[in-house]
């Protein structure tokens, strides 16, 4: 009996320490990039309180890195979220699932789990407070999932916090708020177009051109 605990107890000793890290990657912000189109989603305003506001996304395609940034403004902060290929099909997976529920109407209002009940990917996001901010950035985990807001139901994106430690000043190390951009169908259509693989890749040459999509509400 002694020999088979200790069989069982190395096994799991073992076990846990050649368990894969999790995957993640990076982006340099000094990459050559193509300009891929823009989106229109919609963002809490400060303290979220009252509606959603809509907000301009400006889409990037960082070839050498096989990544997408997503890049906006949220309470005057410089926000550049990058989606890798994994991520990107997971986005339009998880949105595939949100069409069907929607359409079978079996979508369930005030549940938290509902942030990533299509899943989840992992992200790279890079921000910055001020024009003389340090360039924080750093690996983001990013759900998928819906939200009832305003009338209506949105596809939702929600990335968790980013903490960046500075490796000159502990001073200046600083982690992100929790983050949702919250997506019409419309608009999350629009995004998906653009994610599509042989589009970015077409980016830079003469017959490549950015998809365009509405942004009405979903009443559900």
């Amino acid at each position: 009996m002694k020999y088979l605990i200790f069989i069982l107890t190395a096994f799991l000793i073992f076990s846990c320490s050649s368990a894969p890290p999790p995957r993640t990657f990076s982006v340099d912000l000094n990459s050559p990039r193509y300009e891929a189109g823009e989106i229109e989603a919609n963002l809490d305003r400060y303290l979220s309180i009252g509606s959603l506001k809509k907000s301009p996304v400006n889409v990037y395609y960082y070839p050498n890195e096989d990544a997408v940034c997503l890049q906006f403004k949220v309470q005057f902060v410089n926000c550049n979220q990058f989606w890798d290929k994994t991520g990107r099909d997971t986005f339009v997976a998880a949105l595939g699932r949100y069409q069907e529920e929607f359409e079978q109407k079996r979508l369930v209002n005030g549940n938290r789990k509902i942030r990533d009940v299509y899943g989840t990917a992992q992200g790279f996001f890079a921000w910055k407070k001020t024009p003389v901010s340090v360039q924080a950035k750093g690996s983001s985990k990013i759900g998928f999932g819906y939200q009832f807001r305003d009338k209506s139901v949105f596809f939702t994106t929600t990335q968790g916090e980013v903490r960046y430690e500075d490796p000159l000043s502990r001073d200046r190390s600083q982690t992100s708020p929790v983050l949702l951009m919250y997506f019409t169908r419309a608009q999350a259509a629009s995004l998906a177009e653009l994610f599509n693989q042989e589009f970015l890749q077409g980016l830079g040459k003469p017959a490549a051109a950015p998809g365009s999509g509405a942004t009405e509400l979903d009443a559900y």
